[in-house]
């Protein structure tokens, strides 16, 4: 099987749609493609023969070394950190949350690691939201157990209502009781 041109294999790892960074058994970036930059706002000429702890927050930098060269003595592909949340830096200094995945790679007997690295703040953002949703709406089933044995019934309506107000996003809500025997409606607002 022949092998892909250089110049083949670069512009195929430029037109990926996560950031490609290629490392050297030592840590230093060797290689990143046109996403690294757009990612964390380095130039490519500044990123290659940095390492790799240069991507990433100060309060990693320490452990990440022993973290790579274990990896380095058992390479297999993976994703990095499962569990864990990672987190890159940019050159403005923000951070922003990743998904990282590893491939090793056999250069001429020589070991490298190709890592895939994805911004997850967008799917981060939706996550909280719907844990947030998924919280108010345990609370509202929770009161709604409790609306059934209520003492404090107007108290308890008020909770009802602000916890659908938070539920909808709304900025305001209304109750309407409806009295059989009177024929009157009373309004909780």
């Amino acid at each position: 099987m022949q092998s892909l041109p250089s110049e083949l294999a670069r512009s195929t790892l430029d037109a990926a749609p996560d950031a490609m960074i290629i490392l050297d058994d030592s840590g230093v970036i060797r290689f990143a493609n046109r996403q690294v930059s757009a990612l964390f706002g380095h130039s490519h000429d500044e990123l290659i023969g940095k390492p790799v702890e240069h991507l990433m927050p100060a309060r990693f930098r320490g452990q990440h070394p022993s973290m790579r060269q274990a990896y380095m003595r058992n390479v297999r592909a993976r994703p990095m950190g499962a569990g864990l949340n990672l987190f890159g830096l940019r050159q403005d200094g923000t951070e922003f949350p990743v998904e990282i995945s590893l491939s090793p790679i056999d250069a001429d007997g020589r070991n490298l690691v190709a890592a895939a690295i994805r911004d997850v703040t967008d799917r981060k953002r939706v996550e909280a939201e719907l844990s947030a949703q998924l919280e108010q709406m345990r609370r509202l089933h929770e009161m709604s157990a409790q609306l059934i044995e209520a003492a404090d019934l107007p108290k308890m309506l008020e909770e009802v209502l602000d916890a659908t107000i938070a539920v909808q996003r709304a900025d305001y809500g209304n109750i309407q009781l409806w009295e059989p025997e009177t024929g009157v409606a009373c309004s909780r607002s």
